[in-house]
């Protein structure tokens, strides 16, 4: 995971787990991604246990092989929704391109 000095300060403050979100600031964390010109690269998913710990999930979205940004991001925000639900964390994955 890259976390880059430019991620607004009140965003990554919302993180629940250092680099974990919920739906919402996921979906803020995308368009950021977006906007800022990084390389998405996917999205792991963590679920709360009932004894408060998190494990994460199998199914994440790993796009590191697509090319074109625009169609990722896109996929990521899609993957986001689906796979929201109770107790569901998601870490937006990128890479800055230093441009």
């Amino acid at each position: 995971m890259v976390i880059s000095k430019e991620l607004p300060a009140d965003l990554a403050a919302k993180a629940e787990r250092r680099s974990w979100y919920q739906r919402s600031d996921a979906d803020r964390v995308l368009d950021w991604i977006e906007e800022s010109g990084q390389r998405f690269l996917g999205v792991d998913v963590a679920q709360k246990q009932a004894d408060g710990t998190w494990i994460l999930i199998d199914e994440g979205l790993d796009l590191h092989r697509q090319t074109e940004n625009f169609e990722a991001v896109r996929r990521g925000r899609q993957f986001v929704d689906e796979y929201d639900g109770k107790g569901r964390m998601f870490a937006p994955v990128w890479q800055d391109r230093g441009e």
